[in-house]
């Protein structure tokens, strides 16, 4: 196992992110990342801890340490990021420098570019050393996501994705477990979640990172929900939308009046007082699912 060592001075956002990213695409039986900063702040940045929750990775336990020589020693790479000479000297380690803009203070559109930035060099990086998991199969930018229902532990990670798509996030808590997760190299890239009411369901809360839009994960989150939904015996899905009408059309929705969706919908937080009077309401009528529940024996 080879330690690769991310540096920066307060090892509160470069290098965290780095390490993070490492550890999410590496092969966990051929290296793992650490990091440290020469002057360690006292915690990681606050836009670099939101940032890094829109693509699902948690670091608010995550503290700054001090690059020591014995730590810098202990590594087979050492990867700078405005450091520079104040790093510890160590005969014979390799070492790389990547002149990355510190987030700190930065509005969230440009920590978003440098996050991005960071985890296109550690894949490089993974490519170069034959580092990166052995299952990995492109499709894009990535591999083909994982799905799976969410649960307390991701609250945090639910809000930002919904956050970065101007989507409600005050009852979230209150239907946690009907949240769905795409899953991308460990990281959480998209969610969508329904509330039930027997035969009918209201579509919520489909967002994906700013990272991987364009990549069909929206429209992956939807057919999975709907999967879901038709398995349980939902003929009608209905949702309400201010800005992806066009969206949910090609995906089969119609618009209809609010007042045409069940009491069981209006009765909803989202049609009573999350989403604007404004807001489209639609329609999709699912194909029954083999696996549904029917009532019968």
């Amino acid at each position: 196992m080879k330690n690769v060592l991310f540096a920066c001075i307060h090892n509160a956002g470069r290098s965290q992110m780095a390490a993070a990213w490492f550890n999410a695409l590496v092969n966990p039986d051929l290296a793992r990342g650490i990091s440290a900063g020469t002057e360690p702040g006292t915690r990681v940045h606050p836009e670099v801890l939101d940032a890094m929750r829109e693509v699902g990775i948690d670091l608010s336990k995550a503290t700054p340490r001090f690059l020591s020589t014995e730590l810098a020693e202990s590594a087979a790479l050492l990867i700078t990021m405005g450091c520079g000479e104040t790093c510890p000297v160590v005969p014979g380690l390799r070492r790389l420098d990547w002149p990355l803009e510190d987030p700190k203070g930065k509005p969230i559109a440009r920590v978003r570019e440098i996050r991005d930035e960071v985890r296109e060099r550690i894949l490089q990086l993974l490519a170069a050393e034959g580092w990166a998991r052995a299952t990995r199969q492109r499709e894009g930018r990535g591999m083909a996501p994982t799905f799976e229902t969410a649960n307390a532990a991701d609250l945090d990670v639910i809000r930002a994705l919904l956050s970065a798509g101007d989507l409600p996030v005050d009852d979230v808590d209150e239907h946690i477990s009907e949240f769905l997760l795409a899953k991308q190299e460990g990281a959480t890239i998209g969610t969508v979640a329904a509330e039930y009411a027997g035969e009918a369901a209201l579509l919520r809360s489909l967002s994906v990172a700013p990272s991987h839009r364009g990549q069909a994960v929206g429209a992956r989150l939807l057919a999975a929900l709907e999967a879901s939904a038709a398995s349980r015996g939902v003929r009608e899905l209905y949702l309400l939308t201010t800005s992806a009408v066009a969206y949910f059309e090609s995906h089969g929705f119609s618009r209809i009046s609010r007042e045409d969706a069940p009491s069981g919908m209006r009765g909803t937080a989202q049609f009573r007082t999350l989403c604007p009077t404004t807001a489209i309401c639609m329609r999709k009528t699912l194909p029954a699912s083999s696996t549904a529940t029917t009532g019968t024996p």
